[in-house]
């Protein structure tokens, strides 16, 4: 019986969804796409042309997926305080679910910024504005210090995604195991949580 070519094309976007968090875009193949789809390398072809289109369809997929559970949280009708400490809770549930795909998303960024501006075409600083103008409102009421808001998102994401890039080496170094890495990043989540918190809100 013969796929139909949705089904075929879905099948071709998973293993290579699959393919890509384990190695990346330089480490991977359209044989191994073809491979992990159980298809041949020519249907493959024929579906998506390229590695790179392929590519292009699935990276902006998880992003838009990652960028709209963050746009979620922003949108809330709370203070900067409660947003960020959802901020975090939610960055720790997503690097701890799938640390391959936050790591892959933010690792490719930085291999091709380019092509994430001019492909994606996502304005990270328009999601960002609401809040923006809300955490500049709440610096002239005193609740903040005075500092810029472009400087939050890249201070948590970069903690959080230190944490979980380090995994491995941090597992072998100290010896630990899944259940013990979990703890150690919780307790790593409360340190940031605190530390981020005591600094920027004035009590």
């Amino acid at each position: 019986m013969t796929s139909h070519p949705v089904d075929t094309e879905e099948k071709i976007k998973e293993a290579a969804q699959r393919i890509f968090l384990e190695k990346g875009f330089d480490g991977t193949t359209i044989r191994d796409i073809a491979e992990a789809a159980q298809i041949n390398t020519a249907l493959t072809n024929y579906y998506f042309r390229s590695k790179e289109k392929l590519f292009w369809l699935v990276y902006e997929s998880l992003l838009k997926e990652a960028l709209k559970s963050v746009q979620a949280i922003l949108d809330k009708p709370i203070g900067v305080k409660e947003k960020l400490v959802e901020l975090l809770d939610h960055m720790f549930e997503v690097h701890g679910q799938n640390p391959n795909q936050a790591i892959f998303l933010m690792n490719e960024c930085r291999r091709n910024p380019q092509g994430f501006a001019d492909k994606i075409g996502i304005n990270c600083g328009a999601m960002e504005q609401g809040f923006i103008l809300q955490f500049e409102e709440e610096v002239k009421k005193g609740l903040i210090i005075d500092i810029s808001p472009d400087t939050i998102f890249p201070l948590i994401f970069g903690l959080i995604q230190q944490i979980f890039a380090g995994r491995e080496l941090t597992m072998h170094l100290f010896q630990m195991n899944e259940a013990e890495f979990n703890k150690h990043a919780l307790e790593q989540k409360k340190i940031i949580k605190e530390m981020l918190l005591k600094y920027l809100f004035i009590e």
